[in-house]
């Protein structure tokens, strides 16, 4: 197994959740959002030599790229229960990364190139906003887990 196989062994999952986290399915299927998965892998692989920045944020920052120019711009987050498009850009990316990628807080600061403070405030102010605006009922502390209930990243 070559060095790109692990690279794209590892960071494949978390592409690919992003990935329909954002575009979410068309026609009934995920293909759309399979396919951008695909090219930022292929991009982050190509990238890899020429970057010195971490891994996840190289992934990151061309997920983000393929997935806005899909989406032309638009919030995304089809088929998410909850209306994540009244956020904010840096809270609604950081919820998906958190809630629907699984990944901790310091692998989202990493990622977005932040700390891990930063993201729990910006993760803390925008349940708060979706708590405000009705989508969330009190009880409710991370994305539609009640308070005993940790994310995918925590539970491992």
């Amino acid at each position: 197994m070559g060095l790109g196989d692990i690279v794209v062994s590892t960071i494949k999952p978390v592409v690919v959740r992003y990935c329909r986290a954002r575009i979410g399915r068309r026609d009934g299927s995920f293909a759309v959002a399979d396919l951008v998965a695909k090219e930022t892998l292929h991009a982050v692989l190509r990238s890899l030599t020429a970057e010195r920045e971490p891994l996840l944020a190289i992934t990151y920052r061309m997920a983000v790229k393929n997935v806005t120019r899909e989406l032309k711009g638009e919030p995304g987050c089809a088929d998410s229960a909850l209306n994540v498009s009244v956020l904010p850009d840096g809270e609604r990316e950081i919820l998906i990364l958190r809630a629907m990628c699984g990944l901790t807080a310091e692998q989202t600061a990493e990622a977005i190139g932040s700390t891990p403070a930063d993201v729990r405030i910006a993760q803390h102010r925008a349940l708060e906003k979706l708590r405000k605006s009705s989508q969330l009922d009190g009880r409710v502390t991370r994305f539609g887990h009640g308070a005993t209930m940790e994310t995918l990243s925590e539970r491992c």
